[in-house]
């Protein structure tokens, strides 16, 4: 009995001899030799990020060099409206309104004057365009004002190419009495076309 209690002491203390050295976390001891493993256990998280970083530079570079690429689209853009602008040189305007009576779309005498002088002011200058809007007050249906504003309208048209207006430079547009608020508070003044020369 006292011969097993001592060899079993003896193992115990051999054992405890033999035990291998109990060391803290690899990633901190310096002299611990970094395997492929400890590589990924320790720094496996920074890795990765750095390939992410990677992709999300290459991806910014991509953003960039569109964004270069559409910056440079849209200056030569604005090159060729800078030289259409300058190709038009339109240099002013004349404007001037005419009334109607109420149903009707023939020229009134004060309307004829108006656009007499209107056509006097522009006679020497280089016309670019010439704009012809329709009006109507609101009596009436929807379908009716629209025609009437139109009729208006091609009837100022007709009088100022008859008065030397070139007609390739006329565009003509009707908004019956979808605006007639805008453009008057009464009736009468509702009933109205704008002639609006630029040059």
């Amino acid at each position: 009995m006292k011969k097993l209690l001592v060899m079993g002491l003896a193992g115990t203390v051999l054992l405890a001899g033999c035990s291998p050295k109990v060391v803290g976390d690899p990633c901190k001891d310096k002299n611990a030799t970094l395997s492929n493993y400890l590589m990924e256990k320790c720094y496996g998280h920074y890795l990765r990020q750095i390939e992410i970083n990677k992709e999300n530079i290459e991806k910014l570079n991509t953003r960039v060099a569109n964004l270069e690429n559409n910056i440079s689209t849209l200056r030569g853009d604005v090159g060729e409206l800078k030289d259409d602008v300058a190709k038009l040189k339109i240099t002013g305007r004349e404007q001037v309104r005419v009334y109607f009576n109420t149903n009707r779309f023939y020229l009134r005498e004060d309307a004829k004057a108006a656009l007499d002088e209107l056509i006097e002011a522009v006679r020497d200058k280089d016309i670019k365009k010439v704009i012809v809007v329709g009006y109507a007050d609101p009596r009436g249906t929807r379908g009716y004002n629209f025609e009437l504003s139109m009729k208006r309208a091609q009837n100022v048209a007709a009088y100022l190419i008859k008065n030397g207006i070139p007609v390739e430079k006329i565009r003509i547009t009707s908004y019956g009495e979808e605006l007639a608020k805008l453009i008057g508070q009464n009736y009468p003044e509702q009933r109205a076309v704008d002639v609006i020369i630029l040059y």
